[in-house]
């Protein structure tokens, strides 16, 4: 028991110290968005999971060579992945506040999705860990990064569909982005293909903060 203590600490230590220096650095950073956000990105793991075990076992996917693999990378990261994480944003925080000035601030918004892909980021490690899968110190630096900045493209997208301002270029970006990710992953670290996976967590960044500061 003190062992599953101890690697979910290690794992969920991130999204600890992201709500920490969010919540001092925005004052309308509320814990019980924090929370929720939390709890909306760990809730996208089991239709994640039902719908890619679904696909996977199905002859859609059922391709062969490398833009095979590719395909289905961008199918079954890319747009089940993104579009169950962007339909989760949709419950936070909207116009039906009681402070709806506050709660449709894009920064606060942008931060909420930002925890929720983090919190599921947190989440999967944790669970590999147990599975003894993975190395987790890896995944942290690079499957939960990738998790965390495409929630932020998705949330960008569900800000503007809440404002009635739909642009779809950040989910579009965000889905194309993690399929590339994993596709590239996938070859292993012994492949010099692997290290491409961190330029698309660099690209994913970068447009994070231009999608950020050029939409609404």
């Amino acid at each position: 028991m003190e062992k599953v203590l101890y690697w979910a600490a290690y794992c969920f230590l991130p999204l600890i110290v992201f709500i920490s220096c969010s919540a001092i650095l925005c004052k309308d950073y509320k814990l019980w968005k924090a929370l929720l956000s939390c709890l909306l990105g760990m809730l996208t793991v089991p239709p994640i999971v039902i719908l890619q075990t679904a696909l996977n076992g199905s002859k859609l996917l059922n391709l062969k060579g490398l833009a095979g693999v590719l395909i289905s990378a961008i199918v079954l990261n890319g747009i089940i992945e993104e579009c169950v994480k962007a339909a989760l944003l949709f419950l936070l925080p909207s116009s039906k506040d009681a402070n709806p000035k506050e709660s449709r601030t894009k920064k606060i918004f942008f931060l909420c999705s930002l925890t929720a892909g983090l919190a599921l980021g947190c989440l999967e490690s944790f669970i590999y860990l147990i599975a003894g899968t993975q190395k987790i110190g890896l995944r942290m630096v690079t499957a939960v990064v990738i998790h965390t900045l495409c929630a932020g493209l998705d949330g960008l997208f569900v800000y503007g569909v809440k404002r009635r301002e739909i642009r779809v270029l950040p989910l579009i970006i965000a889905v194309v982005t993690h399929g590339i990710y994993n596709y590239f992953a996938g070859f292993g670290e012994g492949t010099p293909y692997f290290y491409i996976s961190f330029a698309a967590i660099l690209f994913a960044a970068i447009e994070c903060r231009v999608r950020y500061i050029r939409e609404y």
